[in-house]
């Protein structure tokens, strides 16, 4: 009989290439991960990996099992959610990955309603923006995401995920409190600010990728950026002690930072997402939808308290 196991190592090994990637993605050793391939092989009869110069690849036959792979661990999950959803019991670990404002102002609200209902229940978090997050919950590293998207860069839709909108938000521009456009309280055109030095997220980002769409399409000009950071505190202080100016969503509240100043766009609405993402029918799961139960609540609590975002899509 065929170890679950070691078919996941198979799988892992055709997807990311190297031992010393598997090694990484499983918590293995990469000589753990050699070992647990050669029982495949006898277990199997024929070789299913060799030699390609310093790496393994694997062969024919290899390649054959490893597509048997992703339907059997895919029916075994399947197996186990049922399981866990006949018993009705919240308890385990629900695997969360989510991007900063999502995690301050949806996750944490709902976590102390969380410990308190389901004492079982262990939530995992990962405050990260990379651009394979999605293929995570796929592979079934994560249980749940908390990715964002711009109107003018909307994520494409996969048919085994299933995405959620639990808030829309604008974006709008942080200027110095001394910048000349930050004296009139007016909406800012973005050509207005062709001469200026950005601050911004980091090459590859949804919101670095934001700005440059922006300011080519709003503005005609490709804008001159002199900070990239992912952590808004970083951004903030570029604005208000570094003279650079940025394109910041609401929930990142800058309005209440000292030394910015916070205008709309002139030139047209861009709006941020927030977006909800399992795995198709990952919600059968107690724990994961009690986890998407308290998101939902908690979304719906912002909107209440913070009129200028938008409970779902716009």
């Amino acid at each position: 009989m065929l170890d679950l196991g070691r078919l996941r190592v198979l799988r892992e090994l055709k997807l990311r290439g190297t031992l010393g990637a598997v090694a990484d993605a499983l918590g293995y050793t990469p000589s753990a991960v050699s070992q647990q391939l050669a029982q495949l092989q006898k277990e199997v009869g024929v070789p299913v990996v060799e030699r390609a110069g310093r790496r393994l690849r694997l062969t024919e036959a290899g390649e054959v099992l490893a597509e048997h792979a992703d339907v059997l661990l895919a029916r075994a999950k399947r197996a186990e959610e049922a399981a866990l959803a006949a018993s009705g019991r919240v308890a385990g670990v629900v695997r969360l990955v989510g991007f900063q404002t999502a995690l301050l102002h949806v996750l944490a609200p709902a976590l102390p309603r969380l410990a308190e209902a389901y004492p079982e229940l262990v939530v995992d978090v990962l405050d990260e923006e990379f651009h394979r997050v999605l293929q995570a919950l796929v592979l079934q590293e994560i249980d749940v995401v908390l990715t964002d998207e711009y109107s003018h860069l909307p994520r494409p839709r996969r048919p085994e995920l299933r995405a959620e909108v639990l808030i829309t938000e604008v974006m709008r521009v942080g200027l110095p409190e001394d910048h000349p456009l930050a004296q009139d309280g007016g909406p800012v055109r973005m050509v207005d600010l062709a001469g200026c030095r950005w601050a911004t997220g980091h090459v590859g980002t949804n919101h670095g990728d934001l700005l440059e769409r922006t300011c080519v399409e709003l503005g005609g000009f490709r804008p001159d950026v002199r900070c990239r950071s992912n952590d808004l505190m970083v951004i903030f202080a570029m604005v208000a002690q570094g003279g650079a100016v940025c394109l910041i969503p609401d929930l990142a509240l800058a309005e209440q930072e000292e030394g910015i100043v916070v205008r709309d766009v002139a030139d047209a609405r861009v709006d941020r997402r927030m977006v909800l993402w399992t795995r198709v029918g990952a919600d059968v799961r107690p724990s994961v939808r009690a986890v998407l139960e308290e998101l939902r609540r908690s979304a719906d609590a912002l909107a209440e308290r913070r009129p200028s975002c938008i409970r779902g899509a716009r």
